[in-house]
């Protein structure tokens, strides 16, 4: 045999392997819509079984800063959803990050929409879930919704999210009489922010004090006890 025609032919043998053992089933364009000040996404997952898990990340840069805000309830082959209950103000970045069985992990491709802050202004509580299905159902997919876990995020009346602004809004009419003090903790708990002292009626904190974005956990203690606790959105 040539050897150059041997040799092709064990170029083209080791590429075809690679391809089969490299090469993944994209999963179809996430489809993003909004409602109400709430954000659902929808796809088809291609995959059998092997799947240990399917987290979503959002970003508002679609480059960087995507932070974990959930995972899909279902990892079974076949339509599925996720609710993003608390989406930021302007562009929404989704992607999935998938982990299977085996250790791997593989991100997929984007979705984005845009969310108005009058929107997230206004919102309401978050619709039961025949109702989310009918929404998706006008968008001409498919996905079922099925066992949706949201962060629940009791709006709190001294302790939220300026939803124009981005910043928190601390407002606490007798601060000057009573002694507050505020904690802010990470998903896992981890303290990242405290505030030792509320010296005034109504404070402005800059979102920046986060140094990144995502959902924050907060406790209010009054007088050293216990006294408000909720969520705020960081974008």
């Amino acid at each position: 045999m040539n050897k150059r025609i041997g040799i092709a032919i064990v170029f083209l043998l080791l590429l075809n392997l690679t391809t089969k053992i490299y090469a993944q089933p994209e999963l179809p364009n996430i489809a993003v819509i909004t409602q109400g000040g709430i954000n659902i996404l929808s796809f088809t997952n291609p995959y059998e079984s092997g799947i240990k898990s399917i987290a979503v990340e959002r970003s508002n840069d679609s480059v960087l800063n995507f932070t974990n805000i959930g995972y899909v309830a279902s990892v079974k082959k076949g339509a599925a959803s996720f609710v993003d209950a608390h989406p930021m103000v302007g562009k929404n970045w989704y992607r999935l990050q998938i982990v299977f069985s085996s250790g791997m992990e593989w991100i997929s491709n984007l979705g984005t929409i845009e969310v108005d802050s009058s929107a997230i202004a206004n919102r309401k509580p978050l619709p039961p879930s025949d109702s989310l299905q009918k929404i998706i159902n006008a968008t001409g997919n498919t996905a079922v919704i099925n066992e949706i876990k949201t962060v629940e995020m009791p709006k709190s009346q001294y302790v939220f999210t300026n939803p124009f602004t981005g910043n928190i809004n601390i407002e606490i009419q007798d601060a000057l009489k009573e002694t507050y003090q505020l904690f802010f903790y990470d998903q896992n708990d981890k303290e990242v922010l405290r505030i030792p002292r509320i010296n005034d009626k109504i404070v402005i904190l800059d979102k920046r004090n986060f140094q990144t974005t995502g959902i924050f956990k907060f406790k209010l203690l009054k007088n050293k006890e216990d006294f408000d606790k909720g969520y705020v959105t960081i974008y």
